[in-house]
């Protein structure tokens, strides 16, 4: 009888729990080279329709499509069950139509997390023109221009391109008194001034050209290669290669423009898929962070406070050290807001003798970089670091745009590129044969 009982009041447990858990039912399609691929895309895409009826009934969320792009990318958890509708083979593509149940509680639960984490996620376009030549910087800055527009038609937000231009006479006063930086820092540095976590840096624009048609029509092919960082942890998150297929026309400039315009719209996704996945990881792993210890003792002295973040529950791992000369960098996975981070940080402090002493405070949050020093230390490189960024913010209040297209940059014809070698086209030959460029190869 008992056995009966238990079993009656199981059974009504289960049903409850399944009644409980809400699910919403959408029908999404996926394209892609094979089965597999087209099948993934649309269960990514379903995920995406689930978080678009949830996100749209909120009054606000800030950087909706990041927070989409970024839980998108990741199906694990969130597709209950699925069924094919149809499914459809051609000749170089597989397209799939499928009816998946998403189950939206861990979906909210993931979503009002990394909302609450990345809220104020800013993107900085940028190259470092210190040793450009004048002539080369008008194609770079077109580039830049098609790659705002991508993220302003995605509705991310960005810096615009005129606030990037004021950042950089600013700092290029700043490193000529200095005495000039790593590229990593005038990196660093412009996004920190800038407000930007994520940094998209062009690093190089490669333009292969051919004459055709018996010197009549030029032919260009634009190569353009991109770094992206998370500027929050100094972290480089992988080289993307922006490539456009030969085109010809009479005018050679157009055809030049033409060619960083296609190379940037076709490949733009490959740089979303950068962020987007490395963000996305965060809901499973956790949110890497920065934290520097100023005036704080040496790498011994750190010993309790680091077994101590290591045992609590939110911390997950991966540990990186750099320490020396009274100053501690500490590069670390935790699972909690950067404000949560560092009252933790704060309360163990207290509990170790060492920096109870030194009533240790936070002196700077920026994203996901925290630093901390003693209360009455003074910290010359925090203080001209806020000096510098409080005269930047006030420049640059009106500049900062995230919701509008940029302003079409005018097509005038770029100059010879002595970073971006151009290779110049050889009298016409009845097989057209390709010049080749010093940087890539041409068939």
């Amino acid at each position: 009888m008992k056995k009966i009982i238990f079993s009656f009041f199981f059974f009504f447990a289960i049903i409850g729990f399944t009644m409980a858990q809400e699910t919403t039912t959408v029908e999404a399609k996926g394209v892609g080279l094979n089965r597999d691929d087209a099948l993934q895309d649309a269960l990514r895409n379903a995920v995406g329709q689930a978080m678009g009826v949830f996100i749209s009934s909120q009054t606000q969320v800030e950087n909706y499509m990041v927070l989409s792009d970024a839980i998108s990318s990741k199906t694990e958890g969130y597709i209950s069950s699925y069924k094919i509708v149809n499914e459809t083979p051609m000749r170089d593509r597989f397209e799939i139509l499928i009816e998946a149940v998403v189950s939206m509680s861990p979906l909210k639960a993931d979503v009002n997390m990394l909302a609450k984490t990345i809220g104020g996620i800013r993107f900085l376009v940028m190259y470092d023109p210190r040793k450009m030549k004048e002539e080369d910087v008008e194609i770079f800055n077109f580039a830049v221009e098609r790659i705002n527009e991508a993220l302003s038609n995605r509705k991310y937000r960005y810096i615009e391109s005129q606030r990037f231009h004021q950042l950089q006479k600013e700092a290029h006063g700043i490193f000529q008194e200095s005495g000039g930086s790593s590229e990593e820092t005038y990196v660093q540095q412009l996004g920190f001034k800038a407000d930007a976590q994520f940094i998209i840096k062009i690093s190089n624009i490669i333009i292969s050209q051919r004459s055709e048609a018996f010197d009549t029509r030029t032919a260009s092919k634009v190569s353009i290669e991109l770094k992206a960082y998370d500027n929050c942890t100094a972290e480089g998150l992988g080289t993307i290669i922006m490539e456009s297929d030969w085109s010809s026309g009479r005018d050679a400039n157009t055809t030049l423009m033409n060619g960083v315009s296609t190379a940037v719209s076709g490949n733009i996704d490959n740089l979303f898929k950068a962020f987007n996945s490395y963000i996305g990881d965060w809901v499973n792993n956790g949110i890497p962070y920065e934290l520097r210890f100023y005036a704080s003792g040496s790498y011994r002295d750190f010993r309790d406070l680091r077994n101590r973040l290591k045992e609590d529950k939110n911390f997950a791992g991966n540990m990186e050290i750099v320490s020396f000369d009274n100053y501690t960098k500490l590069n670390c996975i935790f699972k909690k807001r950067p404000d949560e981070l560092a009252d933790r940080i704060l309360d163990i402090s207290d509990e170790v003798p060492f920096f109870a002493e030194k009533e240790m405070d936070v002196r700077l949050i920026y994203g996901r970089q925290i630093s901390f020093a003693p209360r009455t230390a003074k910290v010359p490189e925090l203080e001209l670091l806020k000096e510098e960024y409080d005269q930047s913010q006030k420049q640059g209040n009106e500049t900062e745009k995230g919701s509008t297209s940029p302003t079409e940059l005018k097509q005038t014809t770029p100059q010879k590129n002595t970073n971006t070698p151009t290779a110049k086209p050889e009298p016409a030959k009845k097989n057209k044969k390709p010049v080749k460029s010093s940087n890539i190869k041409t068939k």
